[in-house]
């Protein structure tokens, strides 16, 4: 049976990038079926990548790895964004700036964002998440 490719870019958050480097099947297979080539990682998530190096090795093996994605950086209008998104999102639901940041950029790129931790984004609005059809647990939080 042929592998399904997605045509459309996708965002992968950080934690998704870490279950894939910890040879989580799941996310293998979910990755494997966007297709490396259509991944796409924020900037913020290739720093946080690098800030769990626990030494120079692991580092230089991060870095190695964050080099083969195409990088989503960050611009003005990504920044302006996240502002917005923190001023009307802090406060009732603890929204970080890492977070924040990669949901400022997907919006603006007006990508998807596939990630683990639906509930840190599903009340943002105008962000589009991506569910893998194999990764059936991932649900969306919105009734």
């Amino acid at each position: 049976m042929a592998k399904k490719q997605i045509n459309d870019k996708i965002v992968c958050d950080t934690n998704v990038f870490i279950n894939y480097l910890q040879q989580d099947e799941k996310t293998i297979f979910a990755v494997e079926q966007i297709g490396n080539e259509n991944i796409i990682m924020p900037i913020i998530t290739a720093l946080e990548l690098c800030k769990g190096a626990g030494n120079k090795e692991e580092l230089k093996e991060i870095q190695e790895f964050t080099n083969f994605y195409t990088s989503l950086q960050l611009n003005s209008k990504g920044v302006e964004l996240e502002l917005e998104l923190i001023k009307k999102y802090h406060l009732a639901h603890n929204l970080g700036l890492a977070d924040a940041l990669i949901a400022a950029s997907v919006i603006i790129a007006e990508l998807q964002l596939f990630t683990f931790n639906v509930k840190d984004f599903d009340f943002i609005k105008g962000l589009n998440l991506y569910y893998p059809p194999n990764l059936s647990k991932i649900k969306r939080n919105r009734k």
